[in-house]
């Protein structure tokens, strides 16, 4: 190794910091400098260490859970998500773009954020209580294409769908399930003609009397085409329904009946942010023995979690 200022030979001058980085001084012009090290953003915490920790929270993990056995500080653990999470956003913004499927199927995914809605006081942040995750997924490639943290009304219906509409290019069939803020939605980011748009409307049954706070059982599903042509047999919400599912499996936050709850809707927004990262390019999809990133032609191989946050 060489003087950074005058190319000459340094020598070691001890270390600095718990890790013992290892110092180095020039003997010619006096210097003192250490190698760089790779940071996630201004974090002191190595890489390693938080890629490990991140790991463990996107594998159903909670953040007193990941503290215990990281020795990390939950806060820590939570700004390092943060860091990450915008590290994600940036990816998925230059990434997902001009995405040309065939068939997309959106859908709405319940949570909360510090305190479920029956239970909120009038002088409550207006941040508590219930919120949705909105998720737009390519049936074929499996790629999330967008995603959004918002209550389940019209504008945040059109804020969605509006950001589906800038991330894919070419005439496609969507789907979605009865909820009517889809239909002004669509119209608004698609026009009547530049998307093949039907909704299925699903019939329960009165579910069961031991007082189980699910819904009941699904008896009959009909389709009904909106806009343009759809196919009807392909008018479904199987597909987001099923990756619902890996979201309550891999963030532990939206496990149901537990207190890994988030506290503040900042939180939730970076973890899902951070998720569906790591769903497209770092996850390999079991049926289709690859990432969904690499099935819709985005990368050619799969990421490693420090790759992604690098």
């Amino acid at each position: 190794m060489t003087c950074k200022r005058c190319n000459h030979t340094v020598r070691r001058f001890g270390t600095y910091g718990k890790r013992h980085i290892q110092r180095y001084r020039c003997t010619t012009c006096k210097v003192t400098f250490s190698e760089p090290e790779p940071k996630l953003g201004n974090h002191y915490t190595d890489p390693e260490t938080a890629a490990k920790a991140l790991a463990m929270m996107l594998e159903g993990m909670s953040v007193r859970a990941i503290s215990r056995l990281t020795g990390l500080n939950k806060h820590t653990i939570l700004e390092l998500m943060k860091t990450a999470a915008e590290k994600a956003r940036t990816i998925l913004d230059s990434k997902i773009q001009n995405i040309t499927p065939r068939f997309v199927q959106v859908d709405e995914m319940w949570g909360f954020v510090h305190t479920r809605q029956p239970n909120l006081h009038e002088w409550d942040s207006p941040e508590w209580g219930s919120t949705m995750v909105w998720l737009a997924l390519d049936s074929e490639t499996k790629l999330l294409i967008t995603h959004h943290v918002g209550d389940r009304n019209g504008p945040n219906a059109q804020t969605f769908v509006a950001d589906l509409r800038a991330r894919t290019t070419g005439r496609y069939q969507l789907s979605s399930d009865q909820y009517n803020g889809y239909v002004g939605a669509v119209r608004k980011g698609f026009g009547p003609e530049g998307v093949h748009f039907g909704q299925l409307r699903k019939v329960y049954s009165k579910g069961s009397s031991d007082g189980w706070y699910g819904s009941g059982e699904v008896v009959a599903a009909f389709p009904h085409p909106r806009f343009g042509r759809p196919e009807l047999r392909r008018i479904s919400t199987s597909h987001v329904e099923r990756t619902n599912l890996n979201v309550r499996m891999h963030l532990r936050r939206f496990t149901r009946l537990t207190n890994a709850f988030s506290k503040k809707l900042d939180n939730l927004k970076a973890a899902v942010t951070l998720y569906v990262a790591f769903y497209n390019f770092c996850r390999q999809h079991q049926t289709l023995k690859a990432t969904p990133a690499m099935a819709a032609g985005l990368t050619d191989h799969v990421w490693t979690l420090t790759e992604l946050l690098s």
